[in-house]
């Protein structure tokens, strides 16, 4: 009895080829999704060092807009001495008297003219309660 000879243990070509390529897992994941994976994962992982150096710039423009403000507030928060007009405390005596229009002509201010001084002292001096030149 010869029945191993029967059995041909060689398959046709053909049906290995397509045995081979049936047998390969399809390809889910390509070349550029791979390397789009693999630069994620680089990014997660990466030194917190580096992710620190990164971030230090929005810190350093978050403090400057802090110390800009807090400047700008400072500023615009200082009592002026020439906020009120011409007609204000000008030696900082608490009350605008004739000592007021006197400190202000003594000053180095080409800006002022001895018509502004007159009317400043008018206004001082005038005997109306409200203050008011009117």
């Amino acid at each position: 009895m010869k029945h191993e000879e029967d059995y041909d243990e060689q398959l046709p070509d053909s049906l290995i080829g397509e045995l081979k390529t049936a047998d390969k897992p399809d390809s889910l994941i390509s070349a550029k999704v791979d390397r789009t994976i693999a630069r994620l994962a680089r990014e997660q992982f990466s030194p917190r060092a580096e992710r620190r150096r990164l971030r230090a710039p929005v810190w350093y423009a978050a403090a400057a807009s802090v110390a800009l403000a807090l400047f700008l507030l400072q500023i615009q928060l200082r009592p002026d001495s020439g906020s009120a007009g011409m007609y204000s405390d000008v030696d900082e005596s608490g009350q605008i008297d004739i000592a007021d229009v006197l400190a202000l002509a003594r000053r180095d201010d080409r800006t002022i003219t001895q018509s502004e001084l007159d009317a400043f002292a008018m206004h001082v001096v005038s005997l109306d309660e409200s203050g008011d030149d009117t």
